[in-house]
């Protein structure tokens, strides 16, 4: 069976309009024939008319003077005697006259007309006037007397009707038929082209010009309804309609001029918005003069034709303009000539028309020729939107090919980092040299940096082509917060910045949601925040609001979100509440002028770029950001003022799943892991057995040392197939499974575990845990039958490593570190470095140059350093012993200064080190390890002070 396109759709419904056309107007046509139309119950009263002459003398109307222009005339003649119709009525069609009419010399109607207000019509309209005729007046005689404006006789003539009522009202329809069709097409075509933009264009955020096109259409169709010689029969108010044929004509010529720039591409668009701007204002002078009876809309028709004549010729020089700026735009617009053309010369045939043969015509030419203008515009029109369709869909598969090439691409790209970053953290964990270790914290900074940037990326193909889904599910929000806190303040602290996080102690403890896309936002947000700071603070404040309980589905909005209908989240338990997180990150940084807010969330605009070239990004985080919080049904919020800083606020609807609160968020955090922290202090697992699987030696290197202080026992596996094979042979505790991989890959894998129910040396399902690069690997499981039991990101973080191997080993196979184990395996990478005899602790060029060059200013500031040692150890030493951690850290801190003055720039290092180790224990973040740190280093550092003071001895020596 063939697929029935839109084009075959579309013809089909064009039939049906035309089948239901000719049924209505045959229907029409055979009701006018009942009653009467096609019988011509009326006569046109056209002869035997005489003319009165001023001196009395009557004279027989001719064909001689039928031409002639007369402004008095006074005509007479002699109703018929007979007349087949029931009922006789006298049409007669004034033309801005006044008309007094006699029977048998006895004045039985007269019409004078008169100023109106408001809208004074001061010379009147087109008028027909009905005199009913009674049966003893048939064969009397008539006298009618028309004076005003010159009108010639034949026209005079030609607008006397004698019948019946309804046949003369169809005759005059009839002959108007035309110009009344031509007029409702163009009204019923403008209002489908502004009602396509309200429905269509406008909601799609695209502006094609259909708008501006549909109100030219819809004020010229008004226009020439107007016009025509039955609007009286039409509508009553023929005042109204008068004053609607100036005021539809003087609506033209604004959307007419946004319409070209529009299709123009806005190339002459100063001129045009200009010009636009001057027609309002006299169009607004026009309505008011005629509204106060200064002048009416007739006595200005010089004034409207000039507006006009105007507005062509701006629209012929706007042709000329693109005709030499972009000529492959000017070729494209050809079709608006063609169609410009037809009405310009359908509108000269309706002027020769009107000088031949007067009002006899009047119309009808320009009807027709306004149609076929107006079919030709929407034609060409609708080409444009099929062009930019098809160019948009081009775009489209485009953008979705790339995007899936990325995505495809993700293993590979992420690989090589993730091996980088991995092989660099064993590196930081078991070098003692200083110099290695801070070559790579570099190598670890810029690795984190580097993926970063590639995560922005992916994630923003993954949404330009398919959107997120979201995955809801209960969380603990004061996890979360503690995870931002010490990583944000890593960040914050390392550039000097004060860092702190405020949470309103009533926001719920235990909520519902997608808490893995709500720390993206957040982490976004902060490293946006630490970026642009350089001095001052980065505040995190957390608070909350209920919201009704009728909104506790909450509106999915697919425009703004981009996910189809079968991707809408789960939903929460019934016993959830609806509440508002409101997460707000106040920095002191740079601030954003005004002008750059609008472009800090759309893709690839990043501000301050001039300022600050040294900040890397792809422009990416904020888009990702807004993307995320309108996915959630939230939204995002910035207050900025440049030089000020900034204040991003996140409004995330969310479900509280009981009555807890959160108080102290960090009294919390250590509450929920109090009871299995032990793997954060160290384990050993010297008797559990592990397989972990690969395609990637150097990861399977990394895992292993990473392992190395749990001291499991590692087996390794190539594939898939290897790895099948090696769990029939031997018996496993864990299952570490590397998600992509040649052949058989991971998902391929897990599903033959579990069909083979292959278990660990309890007789339980064997735990699977999932290596993988892609972030949103659980989501591919989230419905499915077969699932990991926890997923690792690569590049693998040795803690989350640790972490997994802690929760899923049996626990009778693990044994806790003691503190004292833990502190002196942790503590030997800490371990404060004391340089060699041969290398020089003191650096003379530093300290000549915080002394301005000037050696004896140096001697002698070397000298005090060396004469207050003994007084700077002793305070060290009793701070030390007390436990006064708080002198401790203002100790370091003066020592901090005044080594680096004198050009001890190894001690200054280490000085600064135990300061931040003695503020840790003062503010009460990770107090334990800091304590441990100092207690594991002080002697180290006293040792260092000494050995800097004795150089210092020897260079003061003569």
């Amino acid at each position: 069976m063939k697929i029935i396109t839109e084009r075959k759709m579309r013809f089909i419904y064009l039939l049906f309009l035309l089948f239901i056309f000719i049924f209505i107007f045959g229907s029409s046509v055979r009701e006018y024939y009942r009653l009467g139309f096609r019988e011509h119950k009326f006569e046109v009263l056209k002869t035997g008319w005489q003319r009165i002459l001023p001196d009395g003398s009557k004279k027989k109307l001719g064909s001689s003077e039928e031409m002639v222009l007369i402004k008095d005339l006074l005509i007479e003649r002699q109703l018929p005697s007979e007349v087949p119709y029931s009922l006789t009525t006298l049409y007669i069609k004034t033309m801005h006259q006044d008309l007094t009419i006699w029977i048998d010399e006895k004045p039985i109607y007269q019409f004078d007309y008169q100023d109106i207000p408001p809208f004074n019509s001061k010379i009147p309209p087109l008028y027909w006037v009905r005199i009913p005729i009674q049966k003893d007046q048939l064969g009397s005689t008539i006298r009618i007397e028309f004076r005003g404006r010159a009108r010639s006789v034949e026209n005079t003539l030609e607008g006397m009707y004698f019948g019946e009522d309804l046949s003369i009202v169809c005759e005059i329809l009839w002959k108007n038929i035309l110009q009344i069709f031509s007029s409702l097409c163009l009204i019923f075509m403008g209002i489908g082209l502004l009602v396509e933009y309200l429905i269509l264009d406008r909601r799609r955020g695209e502006e094609k010009g259909s708008f501006y096109l549909g109100a030219v259409l819809f004020f010229l169709g008004l226009w020439m309804g107007c016009q025509i010689d039955a609007r009286q029969l039409i509508f009553n108010n023929i005042l109204l309609i008068w004053n609607m044929e100036y005021l539809s004509l003087i609506m033209i010529p604004i959307p007419a001029l946004l319409f070209i720039n529009k299709v123009e591409r806005g190339n002459c668009q100063r001129g045009i918005y200009w010009l636009c701007l001057s027609i309002a204002l006299c169009d607004f002078l026009i309505i008011v003069s005629a509204g106060v009876g200064l002048y009416s809309f007739a006595e200005l028709n010089l004034l409207i034709d000039c507006i006009l004549l105007l507005t062509c010729f701006a629209i012929a020089r706007s042709f000329v303009v693109i005709r030499w700026r972009d000529p492959d735009l000017f070729k494209d617009l050809t079709w608006m000539i063609g169609a410009g053309s037809t009405l310009i010369s359908f509108s000269c045939i309706e002027l020769v028309s009107f000088f031949l043969n007067g009002y006899e015509n009047q119309g009808r030419f320009l009807s027709v020729g306004s149609v076929i203008f107006a079919f030709q515009m929407i034609h060409m029109q609708s080409m444009e939107y099929d062009k930019v369709r098809n160019e948009k869909n081009k775009l489209e598969v485009a953008e979705k090919v790339q995007s899936e090439f990325l995505a495809n691409m993700s293993h590979e790209i992420r690989t090589p980092i993730n091996t980088v970053i991995g092989m660099n953290e064993m590196i930081l964990r078991e070098s003692h040299d200083d110099v290695v270790l801070g070559y790579a914290r570099n190598i670890q900074v810029s690795g984190e940096s580097l993926l970063s940037l590639v995560n922005d990326i992916l994630d923003f193909s993954r949404i330009e082509s398919s959107g997120i889904k979201l995955v809801p599910k209960p969380y603990e929000l004061a996890n979360l917060l503690h995870e931002l806190s010490n990583t944000a303040r890593f960040r914050a602290e390392w550039k000097n910045l004060r860092f702190s996080v405020i949470v309103d102690e009533d926001t719920p403890a235990v909520l519902f949601g997608d808490v893995f896309r709500v720390r993206e936002v957040l982490v976004n947000l902060l490293d946006n925040a630490i970026k642009y700071t350089d001095t001052g603070t980065v505040t995190l404040t957390v608070t909350f609001k209920s919201l009704p309980v009728e909104e506790k589905k909450f509106s999915f909005n697919e425009e703004d979100a981009n996910v189809s209908p079968e991707d809408r989240e789960e939903q929460p338990p019934a016993n959830a509440v609806p509440v508002e997180l409101q997460f707000a990150v106040k920095d002191t940084g740079l601030g954003i002028s005004e002008k750059d807010q609008k472009l800090v969330f759309q893709k690839f605009q990043r501000v301050h770029s001039g300022w600050r070239k040294n900040i890397q990004g792809t422009g990416l985080g904020l888009p990702i950001t807004k993307y995320l919080t309108k996915l959630m049904h939230g939204r995002i919020e910035l207050k900025s003022a440049l030089g000020e800083g900034s204040c991003f606020t996140a409004y995330i609807p969310q479900y509280r799943l009981n009555d807890e609160s959160i108080g102290n968020f960090e009294d919390r955090y250590k509450k929920q892991k109090g009871v299995g922290n032990g793997f954060n202090k160290g384990f050993i697992a010297s008797d559990a057995k592990i397989l972990v699987v690969d395609d990637n030696e150097l990861n399977l290197q990394l895992v292993k040392n990473l392992l190395k202080r749990t001291e499991v026992q590692i087996d390794v596996a190539y594939s898939g197939e290897e790895c099948l094979e090696k769990l029939a042979t031997g018996t496993y505790d864990i299952v570490y499974l590397d998600h992509m991989m040649a052949g058989m890959n991971g998902e391929e894998t897990l599903e033959k575990i579990r069909e083979q129910a292959i278990e660990n040396r309890y007789g339980k399902p064997i735990p699977v845990i999932a290596f993988s690069s892609n972030v949103y690997l659980f989501e591919s499981h989230k419905d499915g039958s077969s699932k990991f039991d926890a997923y690792l990101l690569k590049p693998v973080d040795g803690n989350e490593l640790d972490k997994s191997l802690y929760t899923f080993l049996p626990e009778n196979l693990i044994r806790k570190r003691s503190n004292e184990e833990y502190f002196e395996a942790e503590m030997k990478k800490h371990t404060i470095s004391e340089k060699e005899d041969k290398e020089k602790l003191l650096d003379r060029e530093i300290g000549l140059a915080y002394c301005m060059q000037d050696e004896s200013v140096y001697q002698e500031i070397l000298t005090l350093f060396k004469e207050n040692s003994t007084e700077k150890q002793k305070e060290l030493e009793d701070a030390f012993s007390s436990f006064d951690y708080a002198k401790y850290r203002l100790y370091s801190h003066g020592l901090k200064t005044t080594s680096l003055t004198v050009g001890a720039v190894l001690l200054s290092e280490n000085a600064k080190k135990m300061e931040y180790a003695a503020k840790r224990v003062v503010e009460g973040v990770e107090k334990e390890e800091a304590i441990q740190y100092i207690r594991y280093n002080h002697s180290a550092f006293i040792r260092l002070y000494n050995k800097t003071v004795e150089e210092a001895s020897k260079y003061l020596e003569p």
